[in-house]
């Protein structure tokens, strides 16, 4: 093991370790193991992990225009989720459904950044949320809360060529 690995691996457990402090509250000598302990968890996760993201992620530019179309969105979606509050305390049942929708899962450069940007998509807004993704079927599962079929912005992410 070289110089640069160790030095970064105790970088990365004291950065674990002091955000573990940081939420904890309190300067307690047992934390503090506990924190080492999980700090120690931690950097043992992010090294399994680091293996499986060796390839960085190619964004398309053209993708990063649909950032612009997020924060009405989530406006939008965040008053239909009030609406539906609003009628789930009057009595009014509401339900939500789950959709499967065709994803392209093209085997280019672009594919980890595609499936990354559309994940983070189509979880930002509040209405839905991604359930699955089948490789094999070359389909997503999206969780829409209110509503019968996918919503614009999740049509987009999804969509993304």
């Amino acid at each position: 093991m070289n110089k640069s690995r160790v030095g970064t691996a105790v970088i990365t457990w004291l950065s674990f370790l002091g955000f573990y402090m940081l939420f904890c509250g309190k300067a307690d000598p047992l934390e503090a193991v506990a924190g080492g302990a999980a700090a120690l968890l931690a950097l043992k996760l992010v090294g399994m992990l680091r293996d499986s993201f060796i390839s960085p992620l190619r964004v398309k530019p053209a993708w990063l225009l649909l950032a612009w179309r997020l924060p009405p969105a989530m406006f939008s979606e965040s008053w239909l989720l009030l609406v539906a509050l609003i009628r789930e305390l009057r009595g009014k049942e509401n339900t939500g459904v789950t959709i499967e929708h065709p994803f392209d899962f093209t085997a280019d450069r672009h594919e980890s950044a595609r499936r990354a940007w559309m994940t983070f998509g189509v979880c930002i807004t509040p209405n839905s949320y991604l359930v699955f993704v089948d490789r094999e079927r070359r389909r997503v599962v999206i969780r829409q809360l209110v509503g019968r079929e996918i919503s614009t912005i999740d049509r987009l992410f999804v969509e993304l060529s």
